[in-house]
């Protein structure tokens, strides 16, 4: 897929290329919403209010401006976490430059990722915070957040929150474009193409 994407773009412009829109808007009867003029109605991430690692207030309205790649995480998951958070930091240089795409990674595990945690957790990473938030909150509504806003699943087995190393490609409507192994190197390379297309769609939009 990476490949022919590429061909594509090269060969014929961006004009002709966009990407999937997932998650369409169902009715009561599981059937999917379509608008007046007969297009499909996709669901949109909804609004949070949440704290960052600079102990400041985030707000789904933060990020109007910005599209956003986000994942699931706890600060304990040193292991596990990191080929993931790895990835992301190559992200987050290959971007540095680009104001409009922004990381944020939220908690799965708040009672333990205090505001210090996270704060630490972004030192070992070097984690730039204009550039990625890590965000934590009330754990109730984060786990919701996960599982309705971004179909993401949350499981807690012995009473530790379990997640997955998915990563979600958010646009600046609040719809997610695509979900990618957060671990898995050819994945995120994917990641990388697909975001340069949306800029480079929102770019022939100004």
């Amino acid at each position: 897929m990476p490949i022919l994407i590429f061909i594509f773009i090269n060969i014929f412009g961006t004009h002709h290329f966009s990407l999937q829109t997932l998650y369409p808007m169902l009715d009561d009867s599981g059937e999917v919403v379509y608008d007046a003029a007969g297009d499909t109605v996709y669901q949109r991430v909804p609004y949070f209010k949440l704290t960052s690692q600079q102990n400041q207030e985030v707000t789904q309205t933060d990020l109007d401006s910005s599209l956003y790649i986000a994942n699931f995480f706890t600060t304990a998951c040193q292991d596990s976490c990191q080929e993931v958070f790895s990835e992301l930091v190559r992200v987050q240089e290959k971007f540095a430059n680009i104001p409009e795409l922004k990381i944020v990674s939220f908690s799965v595990n708040p009672s333990e990722d205090s505001v210090q945690a996270l704060q630490r957790f972004a030192a070992q990473y070097g984690i730039k915070p204009a550039k990625w938030l890590l965000l934590t909150g009330d754990s109730a509504k984060i786990h919701t957040l996960a599982e309705q806003g971004f179909h993401q699943p949350v499981e807690v087995v012995d009473g530790e929150p379990q997640f997955n190393q998915r990563l979600v490609l958010v646009d600046k409507d609040k719809k997610i474009r695509g979900v990618y192994q957060g671990a898995d190197q050819l994945e995120v390379d994917r990641l990388v193409l697909e975001i340069n297309v949306l800029l480079d769609e929102y770019s022939k939009r100004k």
